[in-house]
């Protein structure tokens, strides 16, 4: 997990500074954005099918590594806008694609030799080693320029490639599509429960600003002065929390229900955007990260989980399944409009109108939670 995320930073979390770098203007960048959350997007589904279908994750793993190793390699030798549009493409298909695959591969080894409640602290694992390689990237082209980046990108990928080839294929590959029963059903039970149709709806809005600010988080400290070692500690501040939150994840929810973690998660976005605005520097960005992992934490703990809980018996596991794929698409919508943004004004007017929308919606998830037993009449089921 470790080395998988290490790896995937270092494509996914530097390409549109290094773009950026290479001539691509904002409205270029926006396209390339676009194109590689709707790949990652459109393979998740794909390769859930041939898991389904084939009994094998660890084939698909080794596949798409191979062929992000091919990929960074021509990467090296072609900087032409066209090129670099297929190869940012590809890498969302082949390589960001495989996230919840490859999950659902750790968590059917772990449940084969009963530690599946380890999964929570191996995963935040994953986000340290995001966080790191974060750094370790930016110091190297701070030192040495971009033309060691398809470097980097190409050892780390051997790398986590000869990781994969060591573990072998779980013999409890975790059904991604769930039971034998139609995405019709699972999304007339969604649309039918109230709590369970509010929560994708709260959860599809979170994720449509975390999304449409976290994808250009390359131009946002651009345009806020900052460079490569800038980003590279902006990831770790963003990342490495989440080890925290994922380790306490049985406990929180112990202690709190799952709603209020929700809303603790708006106030802290809350709380990290407006310091953002007053601060105004890479700094602030770089600081006020940890929030943002805090955050994510305490959401996706909790929003699994209540999902889990309210669906049907006979619907929980495709429910879960397709709320993800709903909730999915938010970054899929959110690329282009937040793209559009940036292009038009710059990340000072993105920020604010995610920070806007985060308030609003935070207002009425506190009404929801906490209003006086009395008015609950007036309140809006969650």
């Amino acid at each position: 997990m470790f080395v998988y995320w290490a790896m995937m930073l270092s494509i996914m979390g530097m390409y549109t500074m290094y773009i950026a770098e290479i001539g691509f203007t904002k409205r270029q960048i926006s396209i390339a954005v676009s194109m590689l959350i709707c790949s990652s997007f459109i393979s998740q589904n794909i390769f859930g099918y041939l898991a389904d279908r084939f009994r094998s994750i660890r084939r698909l793993m080794i596949i798409s590594n191979v062929i992000g190793i091919i990929l960074s390699i021509i990467l090296k030798f072609s900087q032409s806008t066209t090129t670099v549009y297929m190869i940012i493409f590809a890498w969302g298909f082949f390589l960001y694609g495989t996230v919840p695959l490859s999950e659902a591969w750790y968590m059917g080894i772990l449940r084969e030799s009963g530690d599946d409640r380890e999964f929570g602290i191996i995963r935040g694992i994953g986000s340290v080693g995001y966080g790191l390689s974060g750094i370790l990237l930016g110091i190297l082209l701070n030192q040495f320029g971009w033309e060691i980046y398809s470097y980097y990108i190409t050892i780390s990928t051997i790398i986590n490639l000869i990781i994969v080839l060591m573990i072998e294929e779980s013999n409890d590959i975790v059904d991604i599509k769930g039971e034998s029963i139609s995405i019709s059903e699972a999304l007339r039970q969604i649309i039918r429960i109230r709590p369970l149709r509010t929560m994708v709806l709260i959860i599809f809005i979170y994720n449509f600003v975390l999304r449409g600010i976290y994808s250009y988080l390359g131009i946002l400290v651009m345009d806020f002065g900052g460079g490569p070692i800038s980003l590279g500690f902006a990831y770790f501040f963003d990342a490495a929390p989440e080890v925290i939150t994922f380790a306490l994840s049985t406990r929180l929810l112990a202690k709190y229900r799952d709603r209020d973690l929700i809303f603790i998660a708006f106030i802290m976005q809350i709380i990290r955007l407006s310091l953002i605005l007053v601060f105004n520097s890479p700094i602030a960005i770089i600081v006020l990260g940890s929030f943002s992992g805090i955050a994510f934490g305490f959401l996706a703990t909790a929003y699994k989980t209540f999902i889990y809980d309210v669906a049907p018996d006979k619907y929980k596991v495709s429910c879960l399944s397709l709320s993800e794929s709903i909730i999915g698409l938010s970054g899929v919508i959110s690329a282009p409009v937040f793209g559009f943004l940036f292009v038009k004004f710059d990340g000072h007017i993105a920020i604010a109108i995610g920070l806007l929308i985060y308030v609003i919606l935070a207002i009425v998830l506190g009404i929801n939670l906490y209003a006086p037993k009395g008015a609950k009449d007036a309140e809006v089921e969650c």
